[in-house]
């Protein structure tokens, strides 16, 4: 039987995608500075398990050891959408693009990309804790953070709680809230669910994961098996390996549990605005915004545009704007650093 998993996890819009990542080994070496496009990966015990971070920018790498070189840039955080298994090559374009401006750090929650699958709950409050302790077990003090989709809810109530930790915030198409909204969601929740059903009963077809992740790459095109399309940027063949064993792992326990937190996720960004002395960039899609009107009135009623801390654009493409406007993502975030003298 043929089936195509891309078609499987098509995502409505909120962004709701599952892929994921190979691990990509670090061999540890003599002390040097060096500046991978790659990015290097780290794990850092949270929760009792092991999360995965992805670093950009120019590494000291001491053994097992790796660390930013210059401490002195500004730290960026990103953070992905719901069910995007890896963040980090979902990330990859735009964090080589950024990272002479800042030491970027990919975050891989626990259940996405490498990090392994959590024991606790989804829920807001579970998720924010995580990224709490990864940072401090990081050593992060205070960061910047980039979210996309679903991670502008738990960014924004980050930022709420852990006020200390965020001195700027950066929204590419995140999600937000509005009672109009909830038709939508539910329906997103619904085939996320009914996508994540599908997909396992498509791994499960197979004696082992080990024989499902050949399958794919012996025909990674009959299982719809495909990086992203960036405009301007072309991915590896390492990427693509990483890609097809990344797929075999997707869908799991805890993206699941994720999803079914979809409801109280979404509730608890409800009426929530962001401190008036945080400087905050948003960046919406144009598609969104022609597609759902109330989606710009509803960021609109999360900033404080008069203040000059708060800026707001739209900006054209898809939701996954990076993808198809990547040079105007950039501008924008240099302009914005630049002005706020990050």
């Amino acid at each position: 039987m043929r089936y195509n998993l891309r078609s499987i996890f098509r995502r409505g819009i909120t962004a709701l995608t599952v892929l994921v990542f190979l691990l990509v080994s670090m061999t540890a070496c003599a002390q040097e500075n060096m500046d991978n496009e790659n990015g290097f990966e780290k794990y850092v015990t949270v929760a009792g398990r092991q999360m995965r971070v992805v670093l950009y920018g120019n590494i000291t790498r001491s053994q097992e050891e790796v660390s930013f070189t210059d401490s002195s840039k500004s730290t960026l955080v990103m953070l992905p959408g719901l069910g995007v298994a890896s963040p980090n090559l979902y990330f990859k374009p735009l964090a080589q693009e950024l990272d002479e401006n800042f030491n970027i750090i990919v975050v891989e929650p626990l259940g996405y990309g490498l990090s392994e699958t959590a024991s606790t709950q989804r829920s807001v409050a579970n998720m924010n804790s995580d990224l709490n302790e990864a940072l401090e077990a990081l050593g992060v003090e205070e960061c910047i953070l980039l979210v996309h989709s679903i991670s502008g809810v738990y960014g924004l109530n980050f930022a709420l709680d852990y006020p200390d930790k965020v001195k700027g915030f950066i929204g590419v198409d995140n999600t937000v809230y509005e009672d109009g909204l909830a038709e939508a969601f539910a329906m997103e929740k619904e085939y996320m669910l009914n996508g994540i059903e599908e997909f396992n009963a498509v791994r499960d077809s197979f004696s082992s994961v080990e024989e499902f992740r050949q399958a794919l790459t012996q025909n990674p095109e009959e299982y719809g098996v495909e990086l992203p399309q960036v405009q301007g940027y072309t991915y590896s063949e390492a990427d693509l390996e990483e890609y097809i064993y990344a797929v075999s792992l997707s869908a799991n326990e805890s993206i699941e549990s994720e999803v079914n937190q979809m409801d109280q996720t979404l509730l608890a960004v409800k009426g929530k605005k962001f401190p008036d002395t945080l400087p905050v960039l948003v960046m919406v899609s144009s598609d969104n915004v022609q597609n759902i009107p109330i989606w710009e009135t509803a960021h609109r009623d999360q900033l404080n545009l008069e203040n000059g801390k708060h800026k707001m654009c739209v900006l054209e493409g898809s939701h996954y704007i990076w993808y198809t406007n990547l040079t105007g993502v950039v501008e924008q975030i240099k302009q914005w650093q630049t002005e706020n003298q990050f």
